[in-house]
């Protein structure tokens, strides 16, 4: 891989000088287009990931946390970092993920936006303050919830890192970076800028291992928080580990992603962005398209227009931009889909595991093949009644991370965005995602969210700060004691307070004032 060298890329290859205790002592990522071995890389020892935790803990003591401006700056000049070694980075996706260059340039873009959002909010100063009826004053700061553990797939591994990474780096948390194996060393280089740009190296550290690793790096004392991207399965596991730490979850798992299209639908803007959806990243992404339900009027016609769109696409090399679907990530990952269909959908001719989309009709709502997420190149087309028929098919598996819906009728649109359980609902669009919109899931695709305002306050813990300041604090401060009395007389006051000094009894004949007066300090409380 070029010019990692000159990035200062910590490759680890020896073994014995480093041994963890586990299975896994190396990582070896293998190219899913080639099935080549990518260059080696050692895994993260116990001892060392205590040391990580351990300078990120005592950053959380130094001015990373409090030095607003520094962190904008640190996220501001990672951007341009990013823009400049786009080259580097897109060679990097296309080979430990397989996935088509067209794709990989959209993604280094897609996080260099992340960047520079967030840059922005770091130097937002959030919280509230207010005069309470007592004329004391409160304060509603929020602080950085504390290290934070990062889990990051294999797919999307340098956005999706980053959209949870920078708000988090805005909110002045540290950072356990955990990358999928596959792509530790794209995931390096991208850090490796970031230390370029000034992010301070007790802030960050990588984390490298399997499964094994990524646990020890959840349970860890010191991690306050995690940030996890990945199946349900795993994240169920993570979420109880979170459960037992009393750690801060912030999970985003598996989807079944759903286009609704209606009768009054533009089918061939519909139908057009229903199958770009199903194949992106071919069908290895958690907000990919797997569904279409589709008003029965229009089964037929939108069945033919997407098996049709989806023969134009081209399967092949993901280096060449022609390209719509590269690999699958691994040849296995490719029998596991099989499974599910009953049948080989092996590509001849590639040494990767490659395949063309496969449309699934017929297919009743409780199968596996609609009811699980099964991350390759699948759709199923299933037809609908009514408005009530499509929310019940759109809400009947297990997630709720995004749906799209097509229809000319805002009322219509209105209803069903209402009603469909998902995080994100797209009218007449799919995979709309920014940096400036919060998101996340329903149900089994996950808790929290992430982007936006939402996505910084996700990384931090707010905390009340009440001051007792103006008369009332003078009054305690001058040894005065509040006594609550009652006053029959005046029903609109349910209670009055009065001061007195302490150690004086409270005079028999009282006179309701809103002073310091020889016989104590009196005031009304509704």
């Amino acid at each position: 891989m070029a010019g990692l060298a000159s990035l200062g890329v910590r490759h680890r290859t020896d073994p014995d000088r480093r041994r963890r205790a586990g299975v896994h002592v190396t990582v070896r990522p293998i190219n899913p287009t080639t099935l080549e071995p990518l260059e080696t890389v050692e895994s993260t020892t116990i001892e060392q990931l205590d040391v990580a935790a351990s300078r990120a803990e005592a950053a959380l003591a130094g001015a990373w946390p409090v030095d607003a401006r520094r962190r904008a700056r640190v996220l501001l000049d990672w951007a341009p970092a990013l823009e400049a070694h786009t080259a580097e980075i897109v060679h990097a996706l296309v080979t430990e993920t397989g996935k088509p260059i067209t794709e990989a340039r959209v993604e280094v873009r897609a996080s260099v936006d992340a960047l520079r959002y967030n840059a922005g909010l770091a130097a937002h100063l959030g919280g509230h303050a207010g005069t309470l009826p007592d004329g004391t004053v409160s304060h509603l700061v929020r602080e950085p919830v504390g290290v934070t553990t990062f889990i990051v797939p294999w797919n999307w591994p340098v956005l999706l890192l980053l959209r949870d990474l920078a708000p988090a780096f805005a909110a002045g948390v540290t950072a356990l970076v955990k990358p999928a194996p596959q792509t530790t060393l794209v995931t390096d280089l991208v850090l490796s800028l970031g230390f370029q740009a000034g992010l301070p190296t007790d802030v960050a550290h990588l984390i490298v291992g399997h499964a094994d690793v990524g646990q020890v790096a959840v349970e860890h004392p010191l991690v306050r928080a995690v940030a996890f991207t990945g199946s349900s399965t795993t994240g169920a596991e993570i979420l109880r580990a979170c459960a037992t730490g009393f750690k801060r979850p912030l999970l985003e798992m598996g989807g079944k992603g759903a286009v609704v299209i209606c009768a009054d639908a533009d089918v061939d803007l519909a139908v057009s962005a229903a199958v770009q959806a199903a194949v992106v990243t071919s069908g290895q992404m958690c907000m990919a398209c797997t569904r279409i339900l589709v008003d029965r009027s229009l089964y037929q016609p939108v069945l033919a227009k997407v098996r049709a769109e989806l023969e134009t696409l081209r399967v092949g090399d993901p280096a060449d931009p022609r390209t719509r679907l590269g690999p699958l990530i691994s040849p296995a990952e490719g029998e596991r889909v099989e499974r599910y269909l009953g049948r080989s959908c092996r590509l001849p001719g590639f040494a990767g595991y490659f395949m063309r989309p496969v449309v699934v009709t017929d297919v009743d709502v409780g199968s596996p093949i609609v009811q699980e997420e099964l991350f390759g190149p699948v759709v199923t087309v299933e037809p609908f009644i009514d408005e009530a028929d499509a929310v019940r098919l759109a809400n009947a598996t297990p997630f709720g991370l995004a749906t799209g819906v097509w229809t000319r009728d805002i009322g219509r649109a209105w209803r069903l965005a209402r009603a469909i359980q998902a995080g994100t609902v797209w009218v007449n669009g799919y995979n709309h995602s920014y940096p400036e919109v919060p998101s996340g899931g329903f149900k089994s695709s996950g808790l929290g969210r992430t982007r936006g305002v939402a996505g910084v306050e996700q990384f931090t813990e707010l905390k009340h700060v009440h001051f007792s300041v103006g008369p009332q604090a003078n009054r305690q401060g001058m040894g005065y004691t509040p006594v609550p009395l009652l006053r029959d007389d005046r029903p609109e006051w349910t209670e009055l307070v009065a001061w007195r000094p302490r150690g004086l009894a409270l005079p028999s004949e009282w006179s309701c004032c809103s002073g310091l007066t020889s016989r104590g300090w009196c005031t009304n409380v509704r």
